[in-house]
């Protein structure tokens, strides 16, 4: 998740981007009541805290879709030998576009959608990578329509500079699964499919179990989140704040600043460590922000032992700095190739005329140093590496 969307944002850093504070009946002890909060922060609701209360996550959907939508587990989305026989039949034809390429999410998430694409018969006639850049995302999207394929799936970088070129595809017939977000102006059921995701409030949630348990249950901790106006990474957020408020009154949240740039997070961090130089622990977004979150822990002087850094997805990078006892204490993990192989299903069952879900949710896997191998095996599905195996034992 790390997901953009090229909002418009002032700055790259940005430790003064409040909002209205927290409704007074939702206040709580451990929620600095100064916390400078980005401008799309809502307050979680009386149904999100209840939920936070929840130890065990694991069959349960927290999150709903972004209109509201009911959530349904990926898990349940399967089809019949008489099903994968008519989309065999059919001989379809389907794009992939992606937002990136290059990390361990965008990487698996790829591998589960050609993996099932490939078991059903359904031919991969494009692929193209937008390499963060939304204008090039249109580009790759004009670049497909050309090609007419039955089935497009895809993660909108931006939902409004994005959405006509996604209307133009899905107007001439191409059926579209979203990842993570919808754009503007489309509606599920009639001009998509469905959006499949990670269920991204449960994901915020397992962030902030991982974040206490590595502190002992007690410090004050910052956060560090995305700062544009992303529905997925939004919920995140709120799910850690949630679990916070509902299950961690001795772990305060003292200071809270956004970044829009992965490759801020050491300046971002760097500034939060000089003026909150106490902090016993950090949310640090995902890998790469957590990294450079890491290094700037380093140039303070702390060390993994006073400062515990806490992150979303399980990167390579990552889970070496874990298994080598540094600052990554532990990880909310998506599970991008089920994510992949949901949408892939999703799409096939769209492609014979079978009613799908609206949103499709796949649960996170919350990871530290003593669930590294197994967690390992369950997102990459093969061993923890020999280098990672040897750092653990030590």
């Amino acid at each position: 998740m790390r997901m953009f969307q090229r909002a418009a944002v002032g700055a790259a850093v940005l430790l003064l981007s409040g909002s209205a504070l927290a409704p007074a009946a939702f206040a709580a002890d451990n929620i600095a009541a100064d916390l400078d909060q980005p401008l799309w922060y809502q307050a979680p609701s009386e149904k999100t805290l209840e939920l936070a209360k929840v130890d065990d996550l694991s069959s349960t959907v927290v999150s709903d879709g972004q209109r509201g939508e009911k959530g349904v587990l990926g898990s349940s989305i399967q089809l019949t030998p008489e099903q994968i026989d008519k989309v065999k039949a059919g001989n379809f034809k389907v794009a992939i576009s992606l937002g990136w390429l290059g990390d361990d999410w965008a990487s698996e998430q790829l591998n589960g959608l050609k993996e099932t694409f490939a078991s059903l018969g359904i031919e991969v006639v494009a692929e193209t990578n937008a390499n963060w850049d939304d204008a090039k995302q249109i580009s790759d999207l004009d670049s497909i329509a050309v090609l007419k394929p039955d089935l497009l799936v895809s993660i909108p970088l931006n939902g409004q500079t994005t959405a006509a070129a996604y209307k133009r595809i899905a107007d001439a017939g191409t059926k579209v699964v979203f990842i993570d977000q919808a754009v503007d102006g489309m509606d599920p059921g009639k001009d998509y499919v469905s959006i499949v995701s990670s269920d991204n409030l449960a994901l915020g949630m397992y962030i902030a179990d991982e974040l206490a348990r590595a502190i002992g249950g007690k410090g004050d901790v910052a956060a560090m989140y995305f700062a544009n106006d992303f529905y997925v990474t939004n919920l995140r957020y709120e799910g850690f704040v949630a679990r916070l408020m509902a299950k961690y009154p001795d772990v305060k949240l003292v200071a809270a600043a956004g970044h829009d740039d992965p490759n801020k997070g050491q300046e971002v961090a760097q500034a939060l460590l000089a003026r909150y130089p106490t902090l016993n622990g950090l949310y640090g977004s995902w890998s790469i922000p957590a990294m450079g979150a890491a290094t700037a822990a380093q140039i303070a002087g702390l060390s993994p032992e006073n400062f515990k850094i806490v992150c979303e997805n399980f990167d390579q990078i990552v889970a070496a700095n874990m298994a080598g006892k540094g600052f990554i204490a532990g990880i909310s993990s998506q599970r991008p190739y089920d994510q992949g192989a949901a949408e892939a299903k999703v799409g096939a069952l769209a492609l014979i005329g079978e009613s799908t879900p609206p949103y499709v949710v796949v649960p996170p896997l919350a990871v530290n140093r003593e669930n590294l191998p197994a967690s390992y095996k369950t997102i990459y599905r093969h061993d923890l590496p020999a280098d990672m195996s040897a750092a653990l034992s030590n």
